[in-house]
């Protein structure tokens, strides 16, 4: 395998990636893994995520700060620091802080759909 094109393993610290002490940032795309992708989001009191729905990408936030009214489809749920939550294809979904304390969360997207580039071994 070309060391060019192979995908790493790599440690990175949030903190000190540009745009964690904003809104957020990505830390893992697509040029750096084969079919997933993560970033740590962050809103303040009253901010909202754009909607969003996706056909072809599955999504799983871990929450770790504050708390949000999140809608999932028809469903709107309370969720705070230490909930997972499972985001399948094809749902609508959108956060807004409701809590004093930023709410904050790593998402990480699958697309089921990207297969890996197959490499020959020797």
């Amino acid at each position: 395998m070309e060391e060019s094109t192979m995908i790493k393993a790599f440690v990175k610290r949030l903190p000190e990636l540009q745009g964690f002490h904003g809104e957020g940032v990505t830390f893992l795309d697509e040029h750096e893994a084969e079919t997933i992708s993560s970033n740590y989001v962050r809103l303040k009191t009253g901010q909202s995520t754009p909607e969003g729905c996706h056909d072809d990408e599955e999504e799983v936030y871990v929450i770790t700060g504050g708390k949000a009214r999140l809608i999932l489809g028809d469903a709107t749920h309370e969720v705070g620091a230490g909930d997972v939550v499972y985001i399948p294809r094809d749902v609508v979904h959108q956060a807004t802080c409701i809590s004093a304390e930023d709410f904050e969360y790593i998402c990480v997207a699958n697309w089921p759909d990207r297969l890996p580039k197959l490499t020959a071994h020797s």
